[in-house]
C-alpha cells in the first residue's frame, strides 16, 4: 500500500517534469528559430538547457517540432479566444475584439512564418487559424444579414482573405513595420467587411475598452 501510495505522485512529478520540459523546448525552439531559421536540434537542445536525448524524447524530428509548435500556436489562440466567452453582440465590436485577442498569440509566433511555410506548405500555416474560423464567418455573417458589413463576397471569402492578410501583416510585424498592439490588424479585419478606416479606429479603441471590461486578464504561467 505504501509503495502505491507512493508511486502516484511519483508519476505524477514525471508527467509534471515531462509537460515542463516541453514547454521549455518549444519556447527555445520559438527562439533559436528567430535567430537562425536553419538551427538544428541541438542548437534547441542547448537553447533549452537540456541533452539532445531530451528533445529527440518529446519530439522524433525538426518537422514534428515545428509541428509542435505550430500546435502549440493553435491551442494558445483556442485559449485566448475562449476568455472572452461570448463575443460582443455587435458585428463590428466582435470582429474588433477577435483581431485583437488573437494577435498576441501571432505575435509570439510570428517567427513560424519565416521559415515554416517554406518546411511545411502555407496550408499548414492557415490551419492553425481553424480555431477562430467559425467564429470569424458567423460574425461577418450576422454583420451582413443585419446591413451593418458589405455583401460585395460571401463571408467565408472575407474571412479567407483576412487570415492570408493576417500573414502578411506578421510578415511586416518581423520587419518592424508593425509595431502595435493588434490595432493595425483589427482595423484591417474592418476594412475588408466594408468599414471605413476612420470608423474602423474608433471600432477599435471601443473594442479594447471592452475587453478591458470584460475579458480576464491572463494569470502567470497560463
Amino acid at each position: 500500500m505504501t509503495e502505491s501510495g507512493t508511486a502516484v505522485p511519483a508519476t505524477r512529478q514525471r508527467r509534471s517534469q515531462a509537460r515542463a520540459n516541453r514547454s521549455r523546448i518549444i519556447e527555445a525552439a520559438i527562439t533559436a528559430f528567430a535567430v537562425d531559421p536553419d538551427a538544428s536540434m541541438d542548437d534547441v537542445a542547448k537553447a533549452a538547457g537540456v541533452v539532445r536525448r531530451t528533445v529527440y524524447a518529446h519530439f522524433e524530428s525538426r518537422d514534428a517540432l515545428i509541428n509542435g509548435i505550430v500546435d502549440e500556436a493553435s491551442a494558445d489562440l483556442v485559449a485566448a479566444l475562449s476568455r472572452a466567452g461570448e463575443p460582443p453582440e455587435n458585428p463590428e465590436l466582435a470582429t474588433a475584439v477577435l483581431a485583437l485577442l488573437a494577435w498576441p498569440v501571432g505575435d509570439r509566433f510570428r517567427v513560424l512564418l519565416s521559415f515554416a511555410r517554406k518546411e511545411l506548405g502555407e496550408q499548414r500555416i492557415l490551419d492553425l487559424m481553424e480555431p477562430a474560423r467559425a467564429l470569424s464567418i458567423r460574425v461577418v455573417e450576422q454583420g451582413q444579414r443585419e446591413g451593418i458589413f458589405s455583401t460585395y463576397l460571401p463571408a467565408e471569402t472575407l474571412v479567407a482573405m483576412t487570415e492570408s492578410v493576417t500573414i502578411t501583416l506578421f510578415d511586416q510585424a518581423n520587419s518592424g513595420v508593425i509595431t502595435d498592439s493588434g490595432e493595425s490588424f483589427a482595423i484591417v479585419c474592418l476594412v475588408l467587411v466594408g468599414i471605413s478606416p476612420d470608423r474602423s479606429a474608433e471600432i477599435v479603441a471601443d473594442a479594447w475598452k471592452w475587453i478591458r471590461k470584460s475579458v480576464p486578464p491572463v494569470a502567470p504561467g497560463d
